[in-house]
């Protein structure tokens, strides 16, 4: 039976190991040539000493370097002779292997064997990890290289350090990566995403070189400048003597949180140029004047006017990141949407960047109010891409989770619609699109959707004839015609002085989008119902001013709506559902499903 040490994992170059309770059973399990037979004891001694490469063996004694080949042919049989703590066996053979390699080039080969190298003989692990990388990057196998790591990560000290992780991608200097390797990134939801991670690691190496270049001392060395103000913040702040234990300890620390403020304030340079309104709090944690003072003088009024013009550095994200951007901030359309509005030049060309902007927004369980809003703003403009842009808000509207079929109001209603007519043939069309769901048949109705409809005239030779002879009759049917139009002129008035809003009828065979999703025993008002269907549609997070503004236009007051919300669900939790988070409401996402119907 071949002997694998299971605990290899948590055994390091530090570790005192009692094997007291093992050693009967670890020889069991030893298997070794014919000519160790005896016991594990047999092993010839060789005294720890650090191995540094292969060439240590020339140091071996002659009974050494016998076992030793012994042990290497075994060890390729896969056969792990237990060596009983003489692992400078083990660490010639790592050696050994990786001198092999220079020649075979055999990823898959070596991989294995060290594979068991370190699993058997734990010792060896961690060094087995880095110097295979090492011989990878060397060698030019960037492939194999990321494989290895990702697979050995827990014994690449190293991996988790942004530098390191980020040194090929961003094609980094040797100066860069260890910069990099200093600072760490405490994650969220915006630089999770990898586009957005990638533009502040850049953002940041700016901003040092920035500084690199503009900190005006003796020698010029930003470094100096990051130890001038550690050391002002320990000696101040902490009041430990420059020298001491506690003062070399607190100075590393402060480094890293000045790199880590600076790291912040890039991130939200980033945030604000990829319109994310949401920023970090990014306050220095030492609020003593004279620290404030020494560090908006040498770091903050520098970059402030450099984060302005690095704008023009960040790379816009692209489709995939604008759609993880719009899915963890649902309102971040709406700039966008402005400067859709502002830059207006052609419905075509409008109704096209609607749409782009909608399929950035295909995982915002809002997006149907983009197509919503740009009906609203195109109506006195076009009517028929405000129509077209209605009707793809219902189509969106029909695939969320809620129905919410807003209606146009009265003054989007005349300027659409000169007649009753005119109304009820555009709620055929939106009712035969929901039957049929045949968007681009429904598109095609709405574009013929003004050509007047003229009545076929069939005249044959004798009614020509007849005309001809009878002028008086066409003057008469003449008059007839404007009487006609006089009547639709006088309807067209009538329809343009109706006060209140016609509702557009949607005949939904759908129970489930008209049927309440709350639990019937909360009581819940319809109001109350639509705030929190708007929380849904936010990702259970809205800004305060725009909830505010929301019910102002339903003359609600604001904190008066959240708390009656909170009085009702508070006995099914025992706690708040909508609780403040800076500028910005909450819920829980746990507690709202509690308030839904299982069916």
């Amino acid at each position: 039976m071949s002997f694998h040490n299971t605990n290899s994992s948590k055994i390091n170059d530090d570790s005192v190991i009692d094997v007291s309770e093992l050693v009967s059973t670890l020889i069991g399990n030893i298997k070794v040539t014919s000519d160790y037979t005896s016991s594990y004891s047999s092993i010839p001694y060789w005294a720890h000493q650090y191995i540094y490469s292969y060439n240590e063996i020339n140091y071996a004694t002659q009974a050494q370097k016998a076992f030793y080949e012994k042990f290497r042919n075994e060890f390729l049989k896969e056969n792990f002779i237990y060596l009983n703590g003489n692992n400078n066996y083990a660490f010639i053979l790592l050696f050994d292997l990786l001198n092999e390699f220079e020649n075979h080039k055999d990823y898959h080969k070596i991989e294995k064997q060290l594979e068991d190298l370190g699993n058997n003989y734990p010792r060896t692990k961690s060094y087995c990890v880095s110097f295979l990388l090492k011989k990878l990057e060397e060698y030019n196998m960037d492939n194999e290289a990321d494989l290895f790591r990702e697979k050995n990560y827990q014994y690449d000290y190293d991996y988790w350090k942004l530098g390191r992780r980020y040194k090929k991608k961003l094609n980094l200097t040797n100066e860069q990566e260890q910069i990099l390797n200093r600072i760490w990134l405490q994650n969220n939801v915006f630089n999770e995403i990898e586009f957005c991670k990638i533009e502040i690691l850049k953002g940041f190496l700016r901003a040092y070189e920035f500084l690199q270049r503009n900190y005006v001392s003796t020698d010029n060395s930003f470094e100096n400048l990051m130890d001038e103000l550690s050391d002002f913040i320990v000696r101040k702040y902490y009041h430990y003597r420059k020298g001491s234990q506690n003062y070399k300890y607190t100075f590393d620390s402060v480094k890293g949180e000045i790199y880590g403020h600076i790291l912040k304030l890039t991130e939200n340079n980033v945030r604000e140029e990829f319109s994310n309104k949401r920023k970090l709090t990014a306050e220095l944690n030492y609020r003593t004047p004279e620290i404030l003072n020494l560090y908006d003088e040498k770091i903050i009024s520098k970059l402030a006017d450099f984060f302005v013009e690095d704008k023009k550095n960040i790379i816009p994200p692209d489709l995939d990141t604008e759609k993880l951007l719009n899915e963890s901030n649902t309102t971040r359309w709406k700039s966008k949407f402005e400067k859709i509005l502002k830059d207006f030049s052609s419905a075509d060309g409008f109704e096209n960047q609607i749409i782009n902007l909608a399929e950035q927004n295909v995982k915002n369980p809002s997006v149907e109010n983009i197509f919503y809003e740009a009906s609203k703003s195109v109506a006195k403009i076009d009517k028929v891409c405000s129509l077209r842009l209605y009707l793809r808000y219902i189509d969106a509207d029909l695939k969320s989770t809620q129905f919410d079929n807003k209606q146009m109001n009265k003054t989007i209603q005349k300027s659409l619609f000169n007649t009753a007519e005119q109304f009820d043939d555009f709620e055929k069309i939106l009712n035969k699109f929901i039957v049929e769901k045949n968007l681009e048949e429904a598109l095609k109705c709405i574009n013929e959707f003004y050509i007047p409809k003229r009545r076929k005239i069939s005249i044959d030779k004798k009614t020509i004839q007849d005309v001809q002879k009878q002028h008086s009759g066409t003057v008469s049917l003449l008059n007839e015609y404007l009487q006609e139009e006089m009547e639709e002129d006088v309807q067209n008035e009538e329809w343009g002085k109706e006060e209140d809003v016609v509702q557009i009828n949607i005949i939904n065979d759908n129970e489930d989008l008209v049927s309440s999703k709350f639990l019937n025993e909360l009581n819940l008002s319809e109001l109350q119902k639509e705030v929190l269907e708007i929380f849904e549609k936010s990702s259970f997070s809205i800004p305060q001013t725009e909830l505010e503004d929301f019910l102002k236009a339903k003359n609600q007051m604001m904190n008066s709506v959240v708390d009656s919300i909170n009085e009702h669900c508070f006995d099914t939790f025992d706690d708040v559902l909508i609780e403040e988070d800076d500028e910005y409401f909450t819920i829980n996402e746990n507690y709202y499903k509690k308030l839904l119907k299982n069916d």
